[in-house]
């Protein structure tokens, strides 16, 4: 079952008196945004990558999954005002980029005080634009506290907005894939936005699988693609400053980032799940047939490297060439002649 789907549950089943008024919050704030918000992420960053509902939607999947032993129905193990947060931080979290893309997640304070009257309060609301804001940025989970109390009419809370946080942050670092772009648009993408759009289409899927300890990252790379450099301002000190990168590094790299988030949110969410490590997959295609010689290939990533420092460092680009110098841009060309 979905926060979403859960949330809705409790509100309908009349055995949650808070939960009708949460639910009806977070429908007009949903809806308010889609509307107001949402259409012009895209216009004031165009060709982004999928900043709006869609997006939104597959967050909140992936948060159900990272969630997915705490919503049973019989056990209730989550509050409805968790719900209403986690629900509340995932439809926010993105709203900022309408503004700007660089600093976005600061933007959410500003937006959501002029429509106030649609949260429970100035603490809810305060929490929830605290979970928006700690979605990015090395001390971003610094910002919520790490737990607090809120009392209704009908109930005392006991809540931990940083856990909460933590599982935003993640699901949204674990939402990327095909479905954020057009494929029918990729080829006319400007060279700024390419290699960004290129990743989104070779992850066939990406979700965390909390039974197994670890999220699952399928990718599927065409192989004149994986050693073409394409424009990259990320990663510089990967590149020595230069402004290109071939997309299997920055696959790596994104993969890297990924395995460093689940590194830095674990620490915080480890009351409602415990993950390890990020299993990637890959298959080079030439069309719909694999590349002869290139095997699909599972390289695990975990804390290998973990240092003692407030962001972890984990480095695995380097290590996973050393160890698969078949993947390599060079010896992928090579092997194409």
């Amino acid at each position: 079952m979905s926060i979403e789907a859960e949330l809705e549950r409790r509100a309908g089943a009349g055995i949650d008196r808070d939960a009708s008024d949460f639910w009806s919050r977070y429908n007009v704030m949903k809806t308010h945004l889609s509307q107001e918000y949402y259409p012009w992420i895209q216009a004031n960053c165009p060709y982004f990558t999928d900043h709006g509902i869609r997006h939104v939607e597959s967050v909140g999947q992936a948060a159900g999954l990272l969630l997915d032993r705490f919503l049973n129905p019989r056990k209730n193990e989550l509050s409805s005002l968790d719900l209403f947060l986690l629900l509340s931080g995932i439809i926010w979290h993105d709203v900022g980029m309408v503004y700007e893309r660089s600093g976005h997640a600061n933007k959410v304070a500003e937006i959501s005080k002029t429509i106030k009257e649609m949260f429970p309060g100035i603490p809810v609301q305060r929490h929830v634009e605290e979970i928006s804001r700690a979605h990015s940025g090395e001390e971003g989970l610094d910002i919520p506290r790490p737990e607090d109390d809120y009392n209704t009419a009908n109930k005392m809370y006991k809540i931990y907005p940083r856990a909460l946080a933590a599982v935003v942050r993640l699901a949204d670092e674990v939402s990327e894939n095909h479905s954020r772009i057009s494929r029918s648009l990729i080829n006319g993408v400007p060279e700024g936005s390419k290699i960004y759009w290129e990743y989104a289409n070779c992850i066939v899927a990406s979700y965390p699988d909390p039974t197994r300890r670890r999220i699952l990252v399928r990718i599927e790379i065409q192989h004149d693609k994986a050693k073409t450099r394409m424009e990259c301002r990320d990663f510089l000190d990967r590149t020595g400053g230069e402004p290109q990168m071939p997309l299997i590094e920055y696959v790596l790299c994104r993969l890297e980032k990924m395995n460093n988030e689940r590194a830095y949110c674990s620490r915080y969410i480890t009351r409602y799940v415990d993950l390890r490590t990020v299993e990637a997959r890959f298959t080079l295609l030439r069309g719909t047939e694999r590349v002869p010689g290139y095997d699909e290939l599972t390289v695990v990533f975990g804390d290998s490297g973990l240092d003692s420092g407030d962001y972890p460092k984990i480095k695995v680009v380097g290590g996973f060439f050393a160890a698969n110098p078949a993947w390599t841009p060079d010896r992928i060309e090579e092997a194409l002649r």
